[in-house]
């Protein structure tokens, strides 16, 4: 790879002479972009700031290459996160473990890349990996592998997100974790008044192998 750099191709369905459909590629960039933020934030142990240009672009099959563009001040974590990114696409693909820093919020994003695979694209590779069944699969074991129980958890409570759902996300006192919270409508009130604050979680827990932290109810 390139330094800084990251290619992904879609190869569309063979109806349409392979030709990818504007709107699996958009979705498909979304999630990327998802894909990309919350990777950086596992490395940076906060915020994503890095942000990303076009360096190529090709019709046809639909390839795309992106570079991430240097920080205008702070560290620069591009390194970091675009080969922590391609490990985990190439190891989730393989059936390998991957760092255990990566959550199931994390994960379900990077199961999002294969989605065009289920609507009108044929083909999807990244870094020269072509991702397939076996990609969606695995990260399926990993999620399933995830087990419930009753207990609680402290730390800083922020992000909140009322759309279309109930959640926030929990920073506990160790660089690098946080843990998805979903609360019922009820708690609305509590959880606003709440952020940014040092609070304790009760409800059920979902950890996965070799995780400490995971989801909590």
């Amino acid at each position: 790879m390139p330094a800084n750099t990251i290619s992904m191709k879609l190869l569309g369905a063979d109806e349409d002479n392979g030709v990818v459909r504007f709107d699996d590629f958009r979705g498909f960039c979304d999630n990327l972009s998802q894909c990309l933020r919350k990777t950086e934030a596992i490395i940076a142990g906060g915020p994503s700031h890095i942000r990303y240009r076009i360096a190529a672009l090709h019709t046809g099959s639909a390839a795309i290459t992106l570079e991430a563009m240097p920080p205008a001040n702070g560290r620069d974590y591009r390194d970091d996160t675009l080969s922590l990114f391609t490990d985990t696409v190439g190891h989730l693909q393989d059936g390998e473990a991957v760092d255990s820093r990566m959550g199931r919020d994390v994960l379900e994003t990077f199961r999002a890349l294969v989605t065009p695979l289920h609507r009108n694209t044929k083909e999807v590779w990244i870094e020269g990996v072509r991702l397939n069944s076996q990609y969606e699969a695995n990260i399926e074991n990993i999620l399933g592998s995830s087990f419930p129980s009753h207990g609680s958890v402290s730390g800083i409570l922020e992000r909140v997100n009322v759309h279309n759902k109930r959640e926030f996300f929990l920073y506990p006192p160790i660089r690098n974790y946080r843990i998805k919270c979903i609360f019922v409508e009820k708690l609305l009130n509590r959880v606003r008044s709440a952020i940014k604050g040092n609070v304790t979680v009760r409800g059920v827990m979902y950890s996965e192998q070799d995780s400490p932290f995971c989801q909590s109810k």
